[in-house]
């Protein structure tokens, strides 16, 4: 009986790790052969496996893929600093070997061309670098608003690829606010993300505008609020992934 491709437990290679902040990093990965490269759908994760010195696994942990099926068989995958297993991952060098199983999730880029509200926190930001990037990619011209949190410029992944995409696309508007850090870049927000915030900037809800919300429980709870308090159906349009 053949195995479920998504089961498949797949040889990959490090190429290349680039830290994003002091808290987080992008390991770049290649497959050990392009048969092994992975199909997924931006915003989908994988299970990230890493072995001991014999070549057995010492342990596997569950990570959203931060590029894009545009970008080929090479995968990236954002991870930020906490516990055992993201400290030994940091320590990766070019040549080492990893595993990768997956794709999995239903967490994606919605299908059609209405617009996309996206609610990030942290590291909760890579499934949704994967769906702009492919966005981008196809020269969609679909609007997209991104709400990013984070506690200061140093501690956002991948902000300048953000700050640059929103210089050359119309139909990309980020609203990033700093929680500990007051820069003077722009017209950003000081302070939580909450209700006041939200419906300052949100957009004009549509029948197909969908809201995707990546973070922490308590981030998600307060913007699960915020959109019911303008009337927006948040069982049917907004959809949520669940870090931690």
């Amino acid at each position: 009986m053949a195995i479920n491709p998504v089961l498949m437990i797949r040889p990959f290679v490090v190429r290349e790790l680039k830290w994003e902040s002091a808290e987080t990093y992008t390991l770049v990965l290649s497959p050990v052969d392009e048969t092994d490269a992975i199909q997924f759908a931006p915003g989908q994760w994988v299970y990230l496996y890493l072995h001991n010195p014999d070549g057995s696994v010492w342990a596997k942990a569950a990570y959203s893929i931060a590029s894009a099926p545009s970008d080929g068989s090479r995968l990236e995958i954002g991870i930020k600093i906490k516990g055992d297993f993201t400290k030994r991952a940091s320590n990766l060098m070019p040549g080492d070997r990893v595993d990768l199983q997956g794709p999995f999730g239903v967490f994606v880029l919605p299908p059609g061309d209405g617009p996309i509200v996206i609610f990030a926190a942290g590291i909760g930001i890579t499934p949704f670098r994967s769906m702009l990037r492919q966005l981008n990619a196809d020269g969609k011209e679909r609007k997209v608003t991104l709400f990013y949190s984070n506690r200061t410029v140093e501690d956002a992944p991948y902000l300048e690829e953000f700050l640059e995409l929103a210089k050359r696309k119309d139909w990309f508007k980020p609203v990033f606010n700093l929680t500990q850090d007051k820069p003077d870049i722009g017209t950003w927000e000081f302070g939580r993300l909450d209700s006041d915030m939200i419906h300052r900037h949100l957009p004009e809800d549509t029948k197909d505008t969908m809201y995707l919300m990546c973070g922490p429980k308590a981030f998600m709870d307060m913007i699960k609020q915020a959109l019911s308090e303008k009337g927006i159906d948040v069982k049917k349009r907004l959809k949520q992934e669940l870090f931690g």
